[in-house]
This record gives C-alpha cells, structure tokens and sequence, in this order.
C-alpha cells in the first residue's frame, strides 16, 4: 500500500515571486516583504548586482523561463539598470542554451553570461 508521510497543498494562485539575497542566497523574501526587510536590516536599497545562477537556479528549465522573460523585456525595448549575471548550472547547459540561442536573449537586454557556476 502506497503512502504519504505528509501532505503539502500549495494554492499557487496566492504564490508570490521570491528574491533571494542580500548577500547569501540563504535570505529568500516575498517581493511585497522585501522593501521592509531592507529597511529593518539596513540593507542596501539599490539594487547593484542581479544573478540568475547557483546550482540550483541554472538548470536548462531555468534558464528558458528567465530567457522568455528577458525576451518580453527586449520586446519593450527595455535594458536592465543594474548589473545582471548569469551563471549556467554546467558546461552542457551553457551549451544546450547557446545552442538554443538563449544567451542573446539575456545580452540583448544587458546580461553578462559569466563561467558555469556548478559541475
């Protein structure tokens, strides 16, 4: 007989865009909770760095969703403010989405694609 030691229901229409960080991507915070956590914290309000990368936010999936939003955003003619990084998970994702043409997508709207971050 098949079992479960736990259930987990998640309403997804209620969930909300994470960012990670400052400073450790330990520290993940709901986008409407993330201007008072700076201010409580002291931390930087300016955003200087974004990173799309770590071993687990590289994966090929990953990446042609953050690709599809970077794509709308040249579509718009829009261009990041702050430095924007991307670290593909390994050597064969960084080639899967070259291949693919998806790290033009990223530059065109000023990412920097740096070294594979994992494996």
């Amino acid at each position: 007989e098949k079992y479960f030691d736990q259930v987990i229901e998640i309403n997804l229409s209620e969930l909300e865009p994470h960012v990670n960080g400052p400073f450790t991507p330990d520290l993940a915070w709901p986008i409407s909770k993330l201007k008072d956590a700076v201010l409580t914290n002291g931390w930087p309000a300016e955003l200087e760095v974004g990173l799309i990368g770590s071993c687990t936010n590289s994966s090929y999936e990953d990446l042609t969703r953050a690709a599809s939003v970077a794509r709308q955003a040249a579509d718009k003619k829009l261009k990041t403010r702050s430095e924007f990084t991307i670290t593909p998970g390994s050597e064969l994702v960084r080639y899967t989405v070259e291949r693919d043409g998806l790290l033009t997508d990223f530059e065109a709207i000023g990412g920097v694609v740096l070294a594979n971050a994992c494996g």
